[in-house]
């Protein structure tokens, strides 16, 4: 009776260990000095001839704000392409998508920021100053950081913890609110409009803008790299 039971449970052990198809076969190893395709942040920048292909497409024109530091028709996607994740927002935000070269509102209040108000200032700590220092709030990109509407209250406290703390002039200066607002709070000589005026820290003789007119912005169609307007 007890060699039937046995060989009836032998029997069932062979049955499972078919049906789960036995135990897996090692992996083969990978062949000697066979190396993985490299990924794209190991190809360099967007600018750099990459060997077998054609050079990078230039620059349609030379731009003066946003896309400033561009080299190539492609890195003008990249550099918009950031600014699109640390504003949290899509390309219709800034653009008119009937038309990606016409000037909008909000492409000009992206370009005074780029040309005139990051030169005006530095962080504390080093290193070069953009966009997501500012809008990205608790790892999210965040268009409007001081409110929709904008919270008075909550903006005081953000340029007294994070402005004044993290970022100085770029002449090495300490940041107070009457280096932009011409005065403190509260006082006749307190501005409050900032965005598109010339009420900035003192900048770098080397980082002065150049008397460009933004009426010529960014290319036509989207899948230009110019009409990603980095004016």
């Amino acid at each position: 009776m007890r060699m039937g039971q046995a060989s009836i449970w032998a029997s069932f052990v062979v049955v499972v260990v078919a049906a789960c198809g036995g135990a897996p076969l090692p992996a083969e190893p990978p062949s000697e000095g066979a190396t993985p395709p490299p990924r794209r942040a190991n190809l360099g920048y967007d600018c750099a001839q990459v060997p077998g292909k054609p050079p990078p497409a230039p620059l349609k024109k030379q731009y003066t704000g946003v896309a400033a530091k561009a080299r190539c028709d492609r890195e003008v996607f990249t550099i918009m392409g950031g600014v699109k994740h640390f504003l949290g927002v899509e390309c219709s935000y800034c653009h008119d998508e009937t038309d990606y070269a016409k000037m909008t509102h909000r492409k000009h209040v992206a370009n005074w920021m780029a040309r005139e108000l990051i030169p005006a200032l530095e962080k504390k700590q080093g290193g070069e100053l953009w966009c997501n220092d500012c809008h990205m709030v608790d790892g999210k990109g965040t268009a409007k950081i001081l409110g929709q509407p904008r919270n008075s209250r909550w903006a005081a406290e953000w340029m007294a913890t994070h402005l004044v703390e993290d970022l100085q002039a770029a002449d090495d200066k300490p940041l107070r609110c009457k280096s932009c607002h011409g005065g403190n709070p509260g006082t006749p000589e307190f501005q409050k409009k900032i965005i598109l005026t010339d009420r900035l820290p003192v900048k770098r003789a080397a980082e002065a803008p150049p008397p460009a007119a933004e009426a010529a912005d960014a290319g036509a169609v989207p899948g230009d790299a110019s009409a990603a307007g980095g004016g």
